[in-house]
């Protein structure tokens, strides 16, 4: 399978992310109610959100194409010396197990590594057993897990996974 990244720099990709984080948080978040997932899509990717993080110079993002269809998308935040946060990893249904979220893994640790940074993570929700999963087969390890508060009155334990070399 052809996949490409395009990086987010124009308003009509950010405006595509978002609407990929209305679909997809919905098919994700199924332990949570619709009503939920819809409002953590709209507080973590509304267009203003993304667009804002874009504009801070510190996170790049990157819509995941799949034969010429937007299949997903991933950003990856800068802002900690010596490492890279993969801070949204997120593919619709249907592209799952094709082993298009192991590529961005690859992706993002080679700029890392390229960059001279030695560390890459991500944080997933605790209870999200195939996100845990895709953790593993990528060989990130657990370092730890912390309650945060997504939205007023909603809080999910969040682990933090992580790949460490040299």
């Amino acid at each position: 399978m052809n996949v490409e990244y395009k990086q987010v720099t124009k308003a009509r990709y950010v405006a595509a992310v978002s609407e990929l984080a209305a679909e997809i948080f919905v098919q994700h978040y199924t332990r949570l109610t619709l009503r939920v997932a819809a409002a953590l899509a709209e507080a973590y990717q509304s267009e203003d959100v993304t667009d804002e993080a874009i504009h801070s110079g510190t996170v790049n993002y990157f819509l995941i194409y799949a034969g010429g269809t937007a299949v997903g998308y991933f950003a990856l935040d800068l802002s900690v010396p010596g490492a890279v946060c993969l801070a949204r990893l997120f593919l619709r249904e249907q592209a799952r197990g094709r082993g298009i979220g192991r590529g961005v893994v690859s992706y993002a640790q080679k700029l890392a590594e390229g960059d001279g940074r030695t560390r890459l993570y991500l944080k997933v929700w605790a209870k999200d057993l195939r996100a845990a999963d895709f953790c593993k087969r990528c060989r990130f390890r657990p370092a730890g897990t912390a309650p945060v508060e997504v939205l007023p009155g909603t809080v999910l334990d969040l682990t933090t996974w992580e790949k460490l070399w040299r």
